[in-house]
C-alpha cells in the first residue's frame, strides 16, 4: 500500500498528524499496534497546563504556550468538518499554592503578563468566590483563565474522523514486524511491514509513545523512554458545577459538566504494570476529599490507570527528523502533555514534510539522537 505520510502510533498527536497532514492534500495511512487512544493518550486527563506550567521561560515554555494558542482554532476547525460540537472546558486553571510557593512565582507571572497572557494570583478569600467548597486553610492560588482542558479520547475520534474524511485511512492491531532500508546512509525507509500489510511512503512518522523505543532499536536511534504511571477515578458528585480545573500539586481535579469529574493523576516512577491499585487510588480518594470536603459524598463511576512516556537523557517531547534519515521524523515522548502538544507537533511535522524546515521551533532542542557504539 502507497501513500505519502505512514503515521505509526495513533493516540491524540499521531491522529493530530494525520489530520494536519490530510488537510493539506496528502495521502495520509495510519498505523497502530493496538486500539486507538489505547496508550498514553487514554491516561491523560486533557488538562492543557500552558500558562501556569512553573518555568518562566525556555525552549520547553514557549512550545507549550505556541501549542496552546493552536488549540481553540484546532477545535473550531473540528467542529466544522465533523458538524458537532467538541466537549471543552474554558474555565480555566485554579492552581492552588502554598505559603512557601507564593515567591517562587512572581517570575513567572512577571514573564506571563509581558507576554500578554492572564495569569492572577488570588488570595484565599477570591480562591474560595471562584470555586466553592475547597478546604478553607488555602495561602492562595494561581488563576490560568486561559488554560484549557478537553477530553482526550474523544478528541482523538474526532482528529482521526476528521482524518478519515479528508481521505486518511488508519489500520489497527498492526504492530511494526519488518522495516525495510536503503543499505548506505542516509537511509532512506523502503517498506514497513505488519502482520497483514505492507507499506510505503515518501515519508515515516514515527509517533508510538511507548512504542517508539524498540522501533527505535533497529532504526539505530537512541530514544530511552520511561513508562510513568498515573491513575483516576470518575465520580458523580453533582454539587461541584462545571468550573476551572483544581490542581494541587500532582493530584487534578477536573469536572466534565455532566456532574461526574475526574479526580487524579498520580505520577509513580516505579510502577511497571498499568493496572490501577488499591493504594494509589486509595491515596487518591483521601486527598481529593481533604482538597474538598463534599467528595465525601460522592459515588464512584470508573477508573483507569496508565503509562506516559518520559525521555530518559532529554527534554521532552523528542520531535523532528530522525538523524541519518532522509524521510524518516519522530514525535513521540511527549510524557505528561501529549494532549496539549499535539497541535503544534503536528504543524511542526506539516512544515517538515512540505517545506524540509520549520520556523515554529528550534529543532535542536527536541531531535532524536543516533545510536552511540
Amino acid at each position: 500500500m502507497n501513500c505519502d505520510v505512514l503515521v505509526i502510533g495513533c493516540g491524540v498527536v499521531g491522529c493530530a498528524i494525520a489530520y494536519e497532514l490530510s488537510s493539506a492534500g496528502l495521502s495520509v495511512v495510519g498505523i497502530d499496534a493496538k486500539d486507538p487512544a489505547s496508550g498514553a493518550t487514554g491516561a491523560s486527563l486533557g488538562v492543557l497546563m500552558g500558562i501556569c506550567s512553573r518555568q518562566p521561560d525556555g525552549e520547553v515554555v514557549q512550545l507549550r504556550l505556541k501549542s496552546l494558542e493552536q488549540f481553540d482554532p484546532l477545535i473550531a476547525r473540528l467542529e466544522a468538518d465533523l458538524g458537532r460540537n467538541l466537549p471543552v472546558n474554558r474555565h480555566g486553571i485554579l492552581k492552588l499554592l502554598r505559603e512557601e510557593e507564593v515567591d517562587a512565582w512572581q517570575a513567572t507571572l512577571a514573564a506571563r503578563r509581558q507576554a500578554g497572557y492572564r495569569l492572577e494570583l488570588l488570595s484565599p478569600g477570591e480562591v474560595g468566590s471562584l470555586q466553592p467548597g475547597l478546604r478553607s486553610d488555602l495561602a492562595g492560588a494561581l488563576y490560568s483563565p486561559q488554560d484549557r482542558q478537553v477530553q482526550p479520547k474523544l478528541l482523538t475520534q474526532a482528529l482521526l474522523e476528521a482524518a478519515q474524511r479528508k481521505g486518511s485511512r488508519f489500520f489497527f492491531h498492526q504492530p511494526v514486524q519488518k522495516i525495510q532500508r536503503s543499505p548506505d546512509p542516509p537511509f532512506r525507509l523502503q517498506a514497513i511491514d505488519t502482520p497483514a500489510l505492507t507499506f510505503s511512503a515518501g515519508y515515516v512518522v514515527l509517533a508510538a509513545g511507548l512504542g517508539s523505543s524498540p522501533l527505535a532499536e533497529k532504526l539505530r536511534l537512541q530514544m530511552p523512554l520511561q513508562a510513568v504511571k498515573g491513575q483516576a477515578l470518575r465520580v458523580k458528585a453533582p454539587r461541584i458545577p462545571l468550573g476551572p480545573v483544581v490542581s494541587d500539586e500532582d493530584l487534578h481535579l477536573v469536572p466534565l459538566g455532566d456532574g461526574s469529574l475526574w479526580v487524579g493523576a498520580t505520577v509513580e516512577f516505579q510502577a511497571p504494570h498499568p493496572q490501577p491499585t488499591l493504594l494509589a487510588l486509595q491515596d487518591l480518594l483521601a486527598r481529593a476529599i481533604r482538597l474538598c470536603p463534599a467528595l465525601a459524598e460522592a459515588t464512584l463511576l470508573e477508573h483507569w490507570a496508565g503509562h506516559r512516556p518520559r525521555p530518559v537523557g532529554q527534554r521532552a517531547p523528542i520531535l523532528g527528523p530522525a538523524p541519518g534519515y532522509v524521510n524518516l521524523f519522530v514525535a513521540t515522548g511527549h510524557y505528561r502533555n501529549g494532549v496539549l502538544l499535539a497541535p503544534i507537533s503536528a504543524a511542526v511535522l506539516r512544515d517538515l514534510v512540505l517545506k524540509g524546515k520549520t520556523a515554529l521551533c528550534d529543532l535542536s532542542a527536541f531531535a532524536p539522537r543516533p545510536k552511540q557504539g
